[in-house]
């Protein structure tokens, strides 16, 4: 967003970016010309937003967004459409994207996030330049969320470590109660009759009836299992870092393998529900997969 303000700022300052002949230093938004007001309320006709609808991009909304940018700009500079969470396209949406990719039309910028660049499809990758951002540390994150937005110091130290440095989703995990819901899901997982299959499925269905939080769900989930494996080698790096004792005495009960199983089962239901499968029965598969000890 601010890159799109700062490539249609009306000042002065920001119009050098359409220079070829003068190029010094950074550029940066007024924030209050009409442009910059605009975009910034995410009411700007040629800054266009698509984003995963449930867990998903599909098809159809990146034909709507090739049709749009088939048009002439209404006003901006640089048109730009922002694709979020660009690993969450199906295969049939990142294909019809790709020939706007290759020629986009004139002054039309595309900017496609993602969680990382090996969760994109590869015909996607190949024709992007990649900008990798660093995460914020949890130290710093923590600061802010005390200060700036009032969080309880503890729970933001949580915030910080389960978001994994993106102040945007510590927010949001904060106002869905996520702290509650993580602590929900490490009791289910590691009751002593999770083996019970009706347990499962009535876990599976439960996860499934709340579409838009199955992605955070499994990064928990994994983030747990996670913790148990490093806990052995470096205690330090535990993501869930209040539940210290916790993942240690899972990390007992647990044979290494089993924890790598379990962790490979939850990555293998996340590139399921990308490739538009059902998540009713992905997530019954891999209740069933968490459910099940080595032999």
């Amino acid at each position: 967003m601010a890159f799109a303000m700062a490539c249609n700022c009306t000042s002065q300052s920001s119009a050098r970016l359409s220079s070829t002949q003068d190029s010094r230093g950074p550029v940066d938004a007024c924030g209050i010309c009409s442009s910059c007001r605009k975009i910034a309320a995410d009411t700007h006709p040629d800054v266009v937003h698509v984003t995963p609808k449930g867990s998903l991009i599909r098809i159809e909304q990146i034909r709507d967004l090739v049709h749009t940018l088939s048009m002439k700009p209404y006003e901006a500079v640089f048109r730009t459409a922002i694709v979020s969470h660009a690993h969450a396209m199906t295969q049939e949406a990142g294909n019809a994207l790709l020939k706007t990719l290759e020629e986009p039309p004139a002054q039309t910028l595309l900017i496609l996030t993602a969680s990382g660049r090996s969760d994109v499809l590869p015909t996607i990758v190949s024709r992007c330049q990649h900008m990798a951002f660093r995460p914020i540390s949890k130290e710093s994150l923590t600061t802010l969320l005390v200060e700036q937005h009032g969080i309880d110091a503890g729970d933001a130290a949580t915030l910080a470590a389960m978001s994994l440095g993106s102040i945007k989703k510590a927010l949001a995990m904060h106002r869905n109660g996520w702290i509650r819901r993580r602590s929900w899901l490490i009791q289910q997982v590691e009751s002593p009759d999770f083996h019970s299959i009706a347990r499962n499925l009535a876990f599976a269905r439960q996860l499934s009836e709340d579409k838009d939080s199955i992605d955070d769900t499994l990064e928990i989930l994994k983030s747990w299992f996670r913790d148990i494996a490093v806990w052995p080698y470096h205690p330090d790096r535990i993501v869930n870092s209040d539940l210290a004792d916790r993942v240690q005495a899972a990390g007992r009960r647990q044979h290494p393998a089993e924890t790598q199983r379990k962790l490979t089962a939850i990555e293998t239901a996340q590139k399921l529900l990308r490739a538009n499968t059902n998540p009713r029965v992905t997530l019954e598969v891999l209740a069933l997969e968490l459910s099940q000890p080595d032999a």
